[in-house]
């Protein structure tokens, strides 16, 4: 069932988010190193062994964050990873799984959650790598982030965007009332031309399409002319322009242009007279309207 429909919206709607997937900078100051000394990129791997007393710094980007958002007047939707995979030497396609992830109950999260609850934000659920597939786990998750925020969680995406056909059932059954993990990790747009936020089973529960994420932004030759055709289309279908940035992929050094990506976005929208708010929202306005 499609949410949208004349009645929700008149103007453009943009939902920020961020998958809040690691806070410190660890094994990356030697992978990063020896990535870049493998494409002979000697000033890269410089780069990164010089700021190696900044680990603390340079992926917990909060404060820059929420400062740009105030800023513009604007809210987000920050999704919290609780991943649990063990460090096996022996399954290197895990190691960056395994290695630098942070403690739900980490007091600087949940200082940064406090803030976030009094400002305004939304906290949500970043499902781990394997919880799309595993009902028990995501129970165990979504407790686990209620307990630590004070709060009821009721927004998901899953981590990499990782779905398969029972996914929505058992975030459904896990007390999810919506998700947003369906959209592309390769590209910018509209999955499957799914452009307006609808209901997988005719119900309560809500899918929220993911528009663009920062990787596949920043590297989009055409970012512009695919941004302008994305607005087009959810202008037409009333549909939510959800956006993806990362807090650990704004610092400047490491990831160059997506901060500066984030904020023409906003000023963008901004500019065209857009509606900013969080998922929750839009879906209390769409239970109350369409649901």
């Amino acid at each position: 069932m499609d949410c949208g429909g004349k009645g929700f919206s008149e103007v453009i709607k943009v939902a920020l988010t961020h998958d809040v997937d690691r806070i410190d900078k660890i094994y990356q100051y030697l992978q990063y190193p020896l990535t870049s000394l493998l494409r002979g990129n000697f000033g890269r791997a410089w780069y990164h062994l010089s700021t190696v007393s900044k680990w603390k710094t340079v992926y917990w980007n909060f404060e820059k964050l929420t400062e740009l958002e105030d800023k513009y007047g604007v809210r987000s939707t920050f999704f919290y990873l609780i991943e649990t995979i063990p460090f096996d030497l022996f399954k290197p396609s895990e190691w960056n799984l395994a290695l630098g992830r942070y403690d739900i109950r980490d007091k600087r999260i949940l200082t940064a959650i406090e803030t976030l609850k009094k400002g305004g934000w939304e906290i949500g659920l970043h499902g781990s790598y394997n919880s799309y597939k595993d009902l028990n786990l995501l129970k165990w998750e979504k407790k686990t982030l209620e307990e630590a925020a004070g709060l009821e969680v009721t927004g998901i995406r899953q981590h990499y965007l990782n779905m398969n056909n029972d996914t929505w059932q058992i975030q459904k059954d896990a007390g999810f009332l919506y998700d947003t993990t369906l959209g592309y990790n390769n590209t910018i747009g509209f999955m499957d031309g799914k452009v307006a936020p609808f209901s997988p089973f005719n119900d309560h529960f809500v899918e929220f399409p993911m528009t663009m994420m920062d990787f596949c932004f920043n590297a989009e030759k055409d970012k512009w002319k695919l941004t302008e055709k994305i607005t087009s289309q959810a202008e037409e279908n009333d549909g939510i322009i959800v956006l993806n940035w990362h807090p650990d992929n704004l610092d400047e050094g490491d990831f160059p242009g997506f901060f500066r990506d984030y904020e023409n976005l906003i000023q963008f929208y901004k500019e065209k007279g857009a509606r900013f708010d969080t998922l929750k929202n839009y879906y209390a306005e769409l239970k109350t309207s369409k649901i």
